[in-house]
């Protein structure tokens, strides 16, 4: 793997986890995903939980897409990685519903992962056709 691929994976991994969410109280995707991952398992292993939070069970895919992303020399398995993690995102931030509130801090790290993921994906298919 070359290095420019494996530095565009990384910045498109970091940039992924730099989005910020778009809500009200919108927060960066690194600690959305670690909120949840804690109150899923806080609510699965916890006695004095009546009910199980069920959107925490969406980050283990993400966690495992992210991992398949770094990895991952196939430009078919990148790509399918890229457009799953960008509908997460578009989910996650809240874009659909609070598109009028976009700014710098959500724009730059979003743009940077869509430029950084297709240039990995570019890469990967240079280097398939090699």
């Amino acid at each position: 793997m070359s290095i420019n691929l494996r530095v565009s994976k990384f910045i498109a991994l970091f940039s992924f986890l730099l989005i910020s969410g778009l809500q009200e109280n919108g927060v960066p995707t690194f600690a959305l995903l670690l909120i949840y991952f804690y109150q899923f398992f806080n609510d699965l292993f916890s006695s004095v939980a009546y009910r199980i939070f069920w959107e925490g069970l969406t980050i283990i895919p993400v966690f495992g897409l992210l991992i398949l992303f770094l990895i991952s020399k196939n430009y078919k398995i990148l790509l399918g990685c890229f457009v799953v993690l960008f509908t997460f995102i578009v989910y996650s931030t809240g874009l659909i519903e609070n598109y009028h509130r976009i700014n710098a801090v959500f724009l730059i790290p979003l743009v940077l992962f869509l430029f950084s993921s297709v240039y990995a994906i570019t890469l990967a298919i240079k280097n398939n056709l090699a």
